[in-house]
């Protein structure tokens, strides 16, 4: 059975809204991608943005849990064609039909994020890559085939990489959350005492495992189809929150890395323009 369309402009709006205010980055992104497939990236950063909020917002781990079940009951579900009700997911729901999105790469998103549920979750350097590859990793694959990029061993490199610089930034940004959520979001053994400025010190491996996975990323897109520049835009904005977190120093476990409205916008702008991240 064919799924209904959300019924309205409103609906439209509300995963605009979604998107913007839970994904800013990839939003504004999306916004600078090709007409034809600018609604399905906006329906998919919406999802991604409401599921990487379920651990930051939660307080209680089975909370999360019911909220990640729900993802996925309705996609389980949706070959019935009825709509949820939920104006992202019924907006995912026609995403994934129109481009034949493989629906274990959404559950395979929702199990990683559970690991944002566990305060015991204590990820070594393997741990991360394998966090982020099932998490932002999965998230690039699902962008680049809906922009139609094709498989190929170019298009998965660039978007490994990538998704190991972003997700790094991603979880240093997150971090003054993390921790007030009692969990630990950082590749080490023993978390380090409350202190911030031991959690600058733990920061700095992941920090420059940013940059050099960013390297590696700018490397690989230079052989790689040129479609697939919308997918991983963002990462014109890795630069600019690496020099953020490090400004914090000794804040950085306290308060969240950010960068002005006009910087973001233009660096995104530049690096579509220019065909470069």
């Amino acid at each position: 059975m064919a799924r209904r369309r959300a019924p309205d402009a409103a609906w439209d709006a509300a995963v605009r809204e979604a998107a913007r205010a839970s994904e800013l980055d990839r939003y504004l992104a999306a916004l600078l991608a090709p007409r034809r497939v600018r609604g399905d990236l906006i329906a998919l950063t919406a999802f991604l943005g409401e599921v990487a909020r379920i651990g930051e917002v939660v307080a209680e781990p089975m909370m999360g849990e019911v909220r990640l079940q729900w993802w996925r009951d309705a996609l389980a579900g949706r070959h019935t064609g009825a709509m949820t009700g939920n104006p992202v997911a019924d907006a995912l729901m026609d995403t994934i039909a129109r481009h034949d999105l493989p629906e274990e790469a959404f559950f395979s998103i929702l199990d990683a994020r559970a690991h944002d549920l566990d305060p015991h979750f204590s990820k070594t350097e393997q741990d991360l890559e394998e966090y982020l590859r099932d998490t932002e990793g999965t998230a690039l694959r699902l962008g680049a085939r809906i922009l139609g990029t094709g498989a190929g061993q170019a298009v998965d490199d660039v978007l490994s990489a990538a998704a190991q610089s972003w997700g790094r930034v991603r979880l240093l940004r997150s971090l003054p959350a993390s921790l007030a959520k009692g969990r630990n979001p950082l590749p080490v053994e023993t978390p380090p005492a409350p202190s911030a400025a031991d959690w600058q010190g733990a920061a700095r491996p992941v920090l420059d495992a940013a940059k050099t996975w960013l390297k590696e990323a700018r490397l690989r897109a230079t052989v790689a189809p040129a479609a697939v520049l919308p997918a991983i835009l963002p990462l014109a904005l890795v630069e600019p929150y690496l020099a953020a977190l490090e400004r914090l120093g000794p804040n950085i476990a306290r308060e969240r890395a950010d960068i002005s409205p006009l910087t973001r916008v233009w660096r995104l702008w530049r690096a579509s323009a220019l065909g470069r991240v």
